[in-house]
């Protein structure tokens, strides 16, 4: 008599999955991106193409796009930041990226994707992964559209202006064709403490780049309870290194970090909400990313 074949199963992110062969192959990797319902009919919401002479940005419309965007995250999360808690299958993804567009820039010298930002259009989403860490009720029931960036990731051999420039290129696309008014996100400082958290907003609110209009503070586990701790002793020229690039460009368009920062201990950093109200652009934004 045959023996039946016990049936197995395999946990990931997408949930548990039934699987009667894991004991007689081993499934590729992905496979279950791959062939989840989430996954398989994919398509972007928007479409967008832009051209450089060194690299193209566009909006991710297959599979094959999204695995190589979330090896990407996986790699620059993991190798670069050292997140806690990422998987080892080689992928970063989580319950939003089914449901947003992300855009890609893709090098011409090798056709690898090299940069990715994640956005969510208020327009088909009444969710957003900042509302894991903040209490955003206030900002979201102000009027107008919001447009949400997240998982911004540039690979370290392209980190450079044109780059964070041709990503403003794709933003400004999107803001065009969701007529959105705000951009949100979590912009994040490699920090792990509350003392030098409550330093560098003393030093965005002497700069005029920090508001509590909406009064956003972080919940649960993120709550670091600034008002409790003593600021650390920060040099000015230590906060200008620690502000990564993209931080800083989002200061020069006129956005501002708006009430108090997260603590986000799983991919070991500090997350400051920021929010840009679009009719409050600065000119030189303006002028170089809405002249049409």
């Amino acid at each position: 008599m045959i023996g039946q074949l016990k049936e197995t199963t395999m946990t990931t992110r997408l949930g548990t999955l039934s699987n009667p062969f894991k004991s007689l192959f081993k499934l590729p990797r992905g496979w279950d991106i791959k062939f989840s319902p989430r996954f398989m009919a994919y398509v972007p919401t928007y479409e967008i193409n832009i051209e450089t002479k060194s690299y193209s940005l566009e909006t991710a419309s297959s599979v094959k796009d999204l695995l190589e965007v979330f090896e990407l995250r996986h790699q620059i999360f993991l190798e670069d930041v050292g997140a806690a808690k990422i998987e080892d299958d080689g992928y970063d993804l989580d319950e939003f990226d089914s449901i947003c567009d992300h855009l890609i820039i893709r090098s011409k010298e090798d056709n690898r994707i090299v940069g990715t930002y994640r956005v969510i259009s208020s327009l088909y989403s009444d969710s957003f992964y900042s509302q894991t860490e903040f209490n955003l009720d206030e900002f979201l029931d102000t009027p107008g559209h919001k447009l949400e960036l997240g998982r911004a990731c540039i690979h370290h051999g392209h980190r450079n202006g044109a780059v964070i420039d041709l990503l403003w290129r794709g933003i400004a696309e999107y803001i065009k064709l969701t007529g959105s008014k705000y951009l949100f996100g979590c912009s994040s400082i490699k920090i792990q403490g509350a003392c030098e958290a409550k330093s560098i907003l003393n030093y965005f609110n002497e700069d005029e780049n920090a508001t509590d209009l909406f009064k956003i503070r972080p919940i649960g586990k993120f709550n670091m309870n600034l008002e409790k701790v003593e600021a650390a002793k920060l040099e000015p020229s230590d906060v200008k290194t620690l502000v990564p690039p993209l931080l800083r460009s989002y200061f020069s368009a006129g956005s501002k970090v708006y009430g108090h920062p997260a603590l986000d201990r799983e991919f070991k950093c500090v997350d400051f909400l920021t929010i840009l109200n679009c009719e409050e652009l600065t000119s030189g934004y303006k002028r170089r990313y809405f002249k049409n």
